[in-house]
């Protein structure tokens, strides 16, 4: 992140923006470099705009082509540098790395993305996501908190049972629209990080936290999981599949014949990771699966009844 001095008047300044995916490995990190200390500018009431995060990210996920109109008007703001007078305050020119032409990228991308499903908000990862942002209201960035934590581990440690997680962190903003925009047109990223983890189908649930940041204006987090509670059962052996026992009790509710698929819900209250008896017919063996997340997984038994748990 470049910040400079283009007049005495007005201040220029690059947005940062930085974006982590477990389930696709995929980082998009933007590199920081001067940072020029500034007025603070942030919402009266962060919660608000934390939920409208959200609702936006439904919004642009159910119908993509919905913020085309957004990013024209964006795109409209740019002056022929590709940059936006104005666009981070009052005397305040926002600096663009990619000009015009990421935007215009952006554009044709919404324009044949499919929808894909909305995220439900979820307060306790939107704590997760505050609890970072709030870690680097003095000038800290990036995905790894103090102790060495990334998003994962502080879901983990907040009790918060997924299959797969990711994270965007956006730096500059002041309204949820600001952080979409800015999140799809992810402009220096070259393997656009911010947006796939936007448009990733399999989230589930989502939460965001903002708050103000000493040399960058603020910061914003969102989370996103996919958490379900159903196991998929699927059997493509040659034998019928028994029983799935968690503490002596069958969660498989009779037994699978080969070439059927069952969904099985786990109730609420009940812990997604457990340890799994698997009960085979024709005189096959037990099979013990210790620690063994089931919310959110398919277990197929293929042809050589060899089981593999996915998520």
């Amino acid at each position: 992140m470049l910040t400079a001095l283009r007049t005495p008047l007005n201040l220029s300044w690059r947005r940062l923006a930085m974006a982590t995916s477990i389930t696709l490995l995929a980082t998009a990190l933007g590199q920081p470099g001067e940072k020029l200390a500034h007025a603070q500018i942030a919402p009266s009431d962060w919660s608000a705009v934390e939920r409208e995060i959200i609702a936006e990210h439904s919004r642009v996920r159910q119908n993509p082509q919905s913020y085309i109109p957004i990013l024209e008007a964006y795109l409209a703001s740019m002056d022929r540098d590709g940059d936006i007078p104005g666009g981070c305050g009052a005397n305040c020119t926002l600096v663009t790395n990619e000009g015009q032409a990421a935007v215009e990228e952006a554009i044709a991308f919404l324009q044949t993305q499919p929808p894909v499903g909305p995220v439900e908000y979820s307060g306790e990862i939107a704590n997760v996501a505050k609890s970072h942002a709030q870690a680097q209201r003095n000038g800290a960035i990036g995905h790894v908190d103090a102790q060495g934590n990334r998003s994962t581990q502080r879901l983990s440690m907040a009790g918060i049972e997924f299959s797969s997680v990711g994270e965007n962190i956006d730096y500059g903003s002041t309204s949820a629209q600001e952080v979409l925009v800015s999140l799809i047109v992810d402009d220096g990223v070259a393997d656009r990080g911010h947006r796939i983890n936007i448009f990733e189908p399999d989230w589930t649930t989502a939460g965001a936290g903002c708050g103000p940041h000493a040399t960058i204006r603020t910061v914003c987090v969102v989370n996103y999981a996919k958490i379900s509670r159903q196991l998929s059962v699927v059997n493509n052996g040659s034998v019928a599949l028994a029983s799935l026992k968690v503490a002596g009790v069958d969660i498989l509710g009779g037994a699978l014949a080969v070439g059927e698929t069952r969904e099985i819900a786990i109730a609420e209250g009940n812990s997604c990771t457990v340890d799994l008896t698997v009960e085979m017919g024709r005189g096959y063996g037990s099979l013990v699966w210790d620690d063994l997340l089931i919310c959110g997984g398919t277990m197929a038994i293929d042809s050589q009844n060899t089981l593999r748990v996915t998520y």
